[in-house]
């Protein structure tokens, strides 16, 4: 039997989601972004494009829109859901105590394969 494979499914990104809760348009955000190295700003056509999928985001697109939405250097928040805490956030509003419960927990889920 022959495995077909195939490209992987992306990762969701949260672009609209983090967009709206930093209270921006897509021109706003379009507008924050630097000229593309064809020499021209990025439009509010081409953030839609992105939020729906339908263009790909490289890798200095997503540096390039962390920067825009107050990220710094952490394009991977785009692919976390605003709406739910990180498991940093979680560990920084914990007591001390409680972290190292939280430690285990997470080390627990992660052997076993579980998200929730």
């Amino acid at each position: 039997m022959v495995t077909r494979i195939g490209p992987k499914k992306p990762f969701r990104h949260f672009l609209k989601e983090w967009r709206v809760a930093k209270g921006l348009t897509q021109q706003q955000l379009a507008d924050r972004l630097p000229v593309g190295e064809d020499g021209k700003p990025t439009g509010k056509d081409q953030i839609s494009r992105w939020e729906r999928n339908e263009r790909d985001m490289t890798m200095s697109v997503q540096a390039a829109l962390a920067e825009a939405l107050g990220f710094g250097e952490d394009p991977g928040k785009l692919f976390h859901d605003p709406e739910q805490p990180s498991i940093d956030d979680l560990l920084r509003s914990a007591p001390p105590e409680r972290r190292r419960d939280i430690f285990v927990v997470v080390e627990a889920m992660l052997r076993t394969g579980t998200d929730g």
